[in-house]
């Protein structure tokens, strides 16, 4: 078969599972989506990519694995400890610096996986501001593409190999255990799971969250092609409020989109909104006439909750004020 005939039968396989099933991997690099096919269709033992059409078609279970294969998702709790350490005594007290006292505090951590790095900047927020300023100013959107992986997140339990990284003092203050078939879990604390909304979002399509402070997106980026990094980058710059923060993942740069953040810390990959956007690049964010679907489908209360959200302009969260803690200026021992 010709390189021609290939690319052929390759984007009738893409087209199919962008008319048919919604799903869209050509904003996806190429080489690495034809990878994960080949890894897919090597399991199934098949060689062709209309022959894997065919059985995709004859399957729909198929697409649950094929999402599996394509949507690899790979967090674990405080991945690179001094990067998060940087957020915790650099970044965490700049943006309380900016607030008033009563404000809310919001983060976004888009490209969320299975929760653990939405849970790990909620027990730094908990850890710094202690946990009743924590649930009076603290919300947290935790959004992902992969539907799977977000069960998993909202239900927030977690084997012993997973929690292996994080230290005995924040184990014990921050998790119950769980007995089941003779394993033992571990359950986020009730309290931080309830300020944290997860809802499926799609990066490269859905309206971004608004009004937000702090946005994490790491090692998600480095999947999309250049001209959808690009539009993405421009949400999140929507997302940001005026003295808003972005950590992303550290293989991964700002591409094209230098102009509209300022770098803060390139070992950590910490950058702040920069120059306000041009009428060219606000224009990336309005959707086009396929786009205007609702941004969440499922009618969970959380995901509802993520589509109310998502453009909201006034403040999130209780306003009520307690005792705040007023030594977070000075480097803060989180027991990292």
């Amino acid at each position: 078969m010709s390189k021609l005939e290939l690319e052929q039968e390759f984007e009738a396989l893409l087209n199919y599972l962008k008319e048919d099933l919604c799903c869209d991997l050509t904003i996806y690099k190429r080489l690495t989506v034809v990878r994960r096919f080949k890894h897919r269709m090597l399991e199934l033992k098949i060689n062709s990519y209309t022959d894997y059409l065919e059985y995709l078609k004859n399957h729909p279970q198929e697409y649950l694995h094929l999402s599996n294969t394509v949507f690899i998702n790979f967090s674990s709790f405080f991945r690179d400890r001094d990067s998060w350490g940087y957020i915790a005594n650099d970044i965490i007290p700049k943006i309380l610096t900016n607030k008033q006292s009563k404000e809310p505090i919001k983060v976004w951590s888009a490209g969320c996986a299975s929760g653990q790095e939405a849970y790990t900047i909620a027990i730094l927020l908990a850890e710094i501001l202690g946990i009743e300023q924590y649930l009076e100013r603290v919300q947290i959107f935790a959004t992902d593409i992969d539907k799977d992986a977000l069960l998993q997140a909202r239900q927030g339990c977690y084997n012993k190999l997973e929690v292996a990284d994080i230290n005995s003092y924040l184990l014990l203050k921050y998790f119950d255990k769980k007995f089941e078939n003779n394993e033992q879990y571990y359950i986020i604390n009730f309290n931080l799971r309830r300020k944290i909304i997860f809802g499926h979002h799609d990066l490269a399509k859905n309206a971004p969250m608004s009004k937000i402070d702090l946005l994490i997106c790491r090692n998600v980026l480095i999947y999309l092609n250049s001209e959808t990094q690009t539009s993405v980058f421009v949400r999140f710059h929507f997302a940001l409020n005026h003295n808003g923060f972005l950590f992303l993942g550290n293989t991964e740069s700002l591409v094209k989109s230098e102009d509209i953040f300022s770098l803060i810390n390139l070992k950590h990959r910490i950058f702040a909104k920069g120059e306000n956007l041009t009428l060219q690049q606000h224009l990336l964010i309005i959707p086009t006439t396929q786009r205007k679907k609702k941004v969440i489908t499922s009618n969970s209360t959380d995901e509802t909750q993520i589509c109310k959200t998502a453009f909201k302009a006034s403040s999130y969260g209780a306003e009520t004020d307690k005792n705040l803690h007023q030594n977070i200026s000075s480097s803060v021992d989180l027991h990292l």
